[in-house]
């Protein structure tokens, strides 16, 4: 597999650069001949020391495009963080590609619905809960509190469903739902 190594307000080392190409060719395993990897390296200028090297590895096989981001205080602990995604992320691609060819594998589907079509839809898992009505700040903390990525409230400002959510930069997003507009 071919490594190509991009870094930006840091240096790259050659032990760095083996060691990543080594560990990168095991999870080659996953696919069949990747073709290439694209590892790159940055010194953020985020003050907190947990957070001051981003690691951000691209995996491309045939078809196929497989990308991680992680952050860690050095570059090997945070291609670690981004090398344990990339094998979660190719886990789950290499189990989709398996149930996909042999049928002994599949999944079990609804037989056909009532009217003699046959039932597609994806859904695993159906819940169901009271939406609290809240300002956007509450539901921010309540979401933080929880540990969940997004958080379905009732907004009390517009009295409309609204979801907070964690962006991929750390600052919280806000989505509200409009009035329908009749014509």
């Amino acid at each position: 597999m071919k490594v190509d190594f991009r870094h930006k307000n840091c240096q790259v080392d050659d032990s760095v650069r083996q060691l990543v190409v080594e560990r990168l060719s095991h999870l080659g395993q996953f696919l069949d001949e990747p073709i290439s990897a694209e590892t790159f390296f940055e010194e953020t200028s985020v003050k907190s020391a947990d957070n001051r090297i981003e690691c951000e590895v691209t995996i491309k096989s045939h078809g196929h495009v497989v990308r991680a981001r992680a952050t860690g205080m050095e570059k090997l602990q945070a291609f670690d963080r981004t090398e344990d995604k990339l094998r979660h992320q190719l886990e789950r691609l290499k189990g989709r590609l398996v149930a996909r060819s042999h049928p002994h594998h599949r999944t079990v589907k609804a037989d056909l619905a009532p009217n003699g079509e046959s039932d597609t839809s994806m859904i695993a898992r159906s819940k169901s809960f009271v939406v609290a009505e809240l300002t956007p700040d509450e539901a921010a903390f309540q979401m933080e509190m929880l540990s969940h990525s997004f958080f379905l409230f009732q907004n009390v400002e517009t009295g409309r469903s609204a979801v907070v959510y964690r962006r991929d930069d750390g600052s919280i997003g806000l989505i509200d739902t409009e009035d329908p507009v009749l014509s």
